[in-house]
């Protein structure tokens, strides 16, 4: 089993951290230049699961395929009820609050002009309504759905990281947020999981990832014009600093990264 990954993708640390918290063997690809990797994702994306011939993408699909394979080691509750729970939360995760939390990280990575006012601002506010709903669902409990599950490796990639951004949760209004958060990152796989980036920043001159072209992906493109962003997108697209997944030029498969 092979995971195609970089420590920079929210989605490909979820995919580790699940697979190192059920202890599943596996082989890294560590990369972010899409030219190399052994299999290929028509969006240009990771994390990519290969398997016995099989290539899975998408983190949700990578792990619902390994709750198949080891149905022993399942992180999704049986409980339908609970089941519904994480997956709203996984749900979530993966659109709205990666849409939030990387349309702020891109300006502090990206070789990009300044980020256009009110970014933060509008962040903040967005995310506020994710902690207060995650504050009201801890009272009584440590975690979403009474266990460790699916629904805390899906969150903690982008609330970690939205609290280093300064865009996260705030002590006064979210204490059992921040509780919680701390208590992920004291587990075994959270300890990892933060060495993993913190080698990942510490080499961040050594990364090979493209810094000039940045693919936003359909949420996250969706909540930056939603938030009255238009201008400063259009201005991009004229520079030539974005990669489109699809379209005719400037795609994932067109991409000069991409396999021959």
């Amino acid at each position: 089993m092979l995971l195609c990954y970089s420590a920079l993708s929210p989605f490909c640390r979820k995919v580790r951290m699940v697979m190192e918290h059920h202890e599943i063997a596996f082989e890294l690809f560590d990369s972010c230049d899409i030219a190399r990797y052994p299999a290929y994702n028509p969006r240009a994306e990771i994390p990519i699961l290969v398997h016995q011939g099989l290539t899975v993408v998408n983190s949700a699909d990578i792990l619902a395929y390994l709750d198949r394979l080891y149905p022993d080691r399942a992180i999704y509750p049986k409980n339908p009820r609970d089941w519904a729970l994480v997956r709203e939360w996984e749900r979530e995760a993966d659109t709205l609050i990666d849409a939030v939390v990387t349309d702020v990280a891109i300006y502090k990575w990206a070789d990009l002009p300044p980020p256009p006012t009110g970014l933060d601002v509008a962040a903040r506010r967005e995310l506020g309504h994710v902690f207060d709903r995650i504050e009201a669902q801890l009272d009584g409990q440590e975690w979403l759905a009474g266990t460790l599950s699916v629904a805390e490796f899906a969150l903690y990639p982008h609330l970690s990281a939205a609290q280093i951004l300064g865009i996260g949760a705030n002590i006064d209004r979210h204490p059992r947020v921040i509780a919680w958060l701390e208590r992920i990152a004291r587990t075994a796989v959270g300890r990892q999981d933060r060495r993993h980036v913190g080698a990942w920043w510490a080499d961040r001159a050594n990364a090979d990832v493209d810094t000039r072209r940045i693919n936003w992906g359909t949420h996250r493109l969706e909540w930056f014009l939603a938030n009255g962003f238009l201008d400063h997108f259009v201005e991009e697209v004229r520079q030539d600093r974005v990669l489109w997944s699809v379209g005719p030029n400037s795609n994932a498969r067109n991409n000069p990264l991409a396999p021959s």
